[in-house]
């Protein structure tokens, strides 16, 4: 191999040629490119290699340059700021992260403020979601100072339940875009629950009716009842009211918080709201007034009146009710504060809260009783008892054990899934 040749095959493999290839090449520089002065051109073999040494020259020039520019431009972004590796991505197993000294510090505040915490009597925050409600009764059987809720899913419509504290919900639900609230309360079986109505009727087929006056009728009589059946003098500043209604529909709840008291279940609190029922049915022959408070079902009954506008059947066990704030799965209409009665001066969050069925005051030491008379059927009993479970949650497993036998036995007639008001 001649120096030309080896010139040519350093280049290609980028190592420095040697002094004898340079020293033949400026020899072959200075030789003449045209004819010499006794008139023969340059061989074909000196052609040759001086077109080989300028393809391989200039293919050397050509890679130096890309190097020059790729780390010129490699130097001028690692000058910028950038997100370290381990940073980005995490450290990698066995290898420490960056600034050691300074994460150990931020755990030890972290570890210090959890024991501050810890030593509160506030129970830690629980939120757990299932498919059944079976399931979710017995996750709650573990803990105290929680209750359980239901939701449908805003776009499957795919009904879950949820376990967690009236605070802790209270924080992630107020964050929930309001046409994705489609949340319940859960009144379990045996559970202590203020009296509430689900009101209701069809503005097409009672054009007539005034829901508002049919309202207040409807509240001077329930406290006319709890003064009667209980020595419970009760006011208007007692009642949460909440509507939903539509250009279509009358819809309205009803929460009378009596302080103090609760009743025993919510199957005692329908049992008095029957008694309710009892006594404007008796007395709308004889006082005009009541006759506002029966609606037309449907067109087909228009004209007659069949029933009352007070749903009946929202006091079976383990019911779902509707939460302030949140509309039914596929609607629009949400259920939001009248601004009368107990609501008008509230925020938000103490309207929520005074709304939830069985959220009881801590000083609710007495629990009113609604039940069949023993010596006769027909004969509701009117009494009170003592709240022996006056902390709140401190029952949660008895009544989780309660309510999970009255699933089972729902199961089993095949009355589980009642539609949600």
């Amino acid at each position: 191999m001649d120096d030309v040749d080896r010139l040519f095959e350093c280049f290609k493999c980028g190592i420095t040629p040697p002094q004898s290839a340079l020293r033949e090449r400026k020899r072959s520089k200075r030789e003449p490119r045209h004819h010499d002065t006794s008139g023969q051109s340059d061989s074909p073999a000196s052609v040759s290699v001086e077109r080989r040494y300028k393809n391989a020259k200039g293919a050397a020039e050509l890679l130096a340059d890309k190097l020059i520019s790729k780390s010129t431009e490699a130097n001028k972004i690692n000058s910028r700021k950038q997100f370290s590796p381990i940073v980005f991505y995490g450290s990698p197993r066995g290898l420490p992260p960056k600034r050691q000294s300074r994460l150990l510090r931020l755990l030890h505040e972290i570890r210090s403020d959890i024991s501050d915490h810890s030593n509160l009597e506030s129970p830690r925050e629980v939120w757990a979601t299932f498919p059944r409600q079976e399931e979710a009764i017995n996750f709650s059987k573990e803990h105290q100072n929680i209750r359980i809720f239901s939701y449908q899913d805003h776009f499957s419509g795919q009904r879950r339940f949820l376990v967690s504290s009236y605070k802790e919900f209270w924080r992630r639900y107020k964050g929930i875009k309001a046409n994705h609230r489609h949340h319940y309360e859960v009144i379990l079986e045996g559970l202590p629950c203020h009296l509430y109505f689900d009101l209701e009727f069809s503005k097409k087929d009672n054009h007539d009716k005034n829901g508002d006056e049919m309202v207040d009728i409807l509240i001077r009589v329930i406290l006319e009842a709890l003064r009667d059946k209980y020595s419970i003098h009760g006011c208007v500043d007692w009642i949460v009211e909440l509507d939903s209604s539509t250009e279509d529909k009358f819809s309205r709840h009803l929460i009378i918080r009596v302080p103090g008291a609760a009743f025993k279940d919510n199957i005692h609190a329908g049992a008095f709201v029957n008694e309710i029922c009892s006594r404007i049915d008796n007395a709308k022959d004889s006082e005009d007034l009541f006759q506002k408070l029966f609606i037309c079902k449907d067109s087909a009954s228009y004209g007659s009146v069949s029933q009352l506008f007070v749903d009946s059947a929202v006091y079976s066990r383990n019911r779902c009710f509707r939460l302030p704030l949140s509309s039914k799965a596929g609607k629009n209409s949400l259920l939001l504060p009248t601004g009368r009665f107990k609501c008008k001066d509230m925020c938000e969050e103490d309207m929520f809260m005074a709304s939830l069925i069985c959220n009881l005051d801590r000083d609710c030491k007495t629990l009113l009783v609604c039940k069949m008379d023993a010596d006769c059927v027909k004969t509701l009993k009117f009494d009170t008892e003592v709240n022996q479970n006056i902390k709140y949650g401190s029952d949660n497993k008895e009544l989780c054990d309660t309510a999970q036998d009255q699933i089972a036995k729902e199961q089993r007639k095949g009355t589980v899934g009642a539609e949600f008001p």
